[in-house]
């Protein structure tokens, strides 16, 4: 994110106001703080913003290390002892415009950190791509159907759902 997108961004509305409130007051401060980066996909015409996500670094914290599969393996079929974290690409927010919605762009996004992330594994650990998801079953659907899964089953008294997905 630019400092010169400011004006683009102002029209900007999707259906959840924490995250219309981010990218308009938020992104930028953080981007300077290098908490996060925001990237913003804009139409081509009109310089509108379509949708946008803020990437960190972040790690992957798994509940049962017997269970977790690293590679296809469970961890506890290792010879070697894992950490009960690992390190992960953590797309912090990600938001579509409503008059956009369906039409793709989240999902380009996606793709596009999960490349970031492949690419990052050449400088330093990353084995992971993820997500906190809204703990909604909409959020938490679009998130399954494009690969990502999650330990927690219960969605009620959480307000985000670690979500996850193991770079190939």
């Amino acid at each position: 994110m630019k400092e010169e997108h400011a004006a683009s961004i102002a029209n900007f509305s999707c259906d959840d106001e924490e995250l219309n409130e981010y990218l308009k007051k938020d992104a930028l401060a953080y981007q300077k703080l290098h908490l996060g980066v925001t990237y913003i996909l804009f139409t081509k015409a009109a310089n509108k913003p379509i949708s946008y996500m803020t990437l960190a670094m972040g790690s992957l914290k798994i509940p049962d290390k017997c269970e977790f599969t690293l590679r296809g393996k469970k961890l506890g079929d290792y010879a070697k002892m894992f950490p009960q974290q690992f390190p992960a690409l953590l797309i912090g927010k990600l938001a579509t415009d409503r008059n956009e919605e369906g039409k793709g762009a989240a999902s380009l996004l996606l793709d596009y950190a999960a490349k970031i992330a492949i690419a990052a594994r050449q400088q330093f650990g990353c084995s992971h791509l993820i997500a906190h998801a809204k703990a909604t079953q909409k959020i938490v659907d679009w998130y399954k159907r494009r690969g990502l899964v999650t330990y927690v089953e219960d969605l009620t008294k959480r307000d985000s759902i670690p979500m996850y997905f193991e770079l190939p």
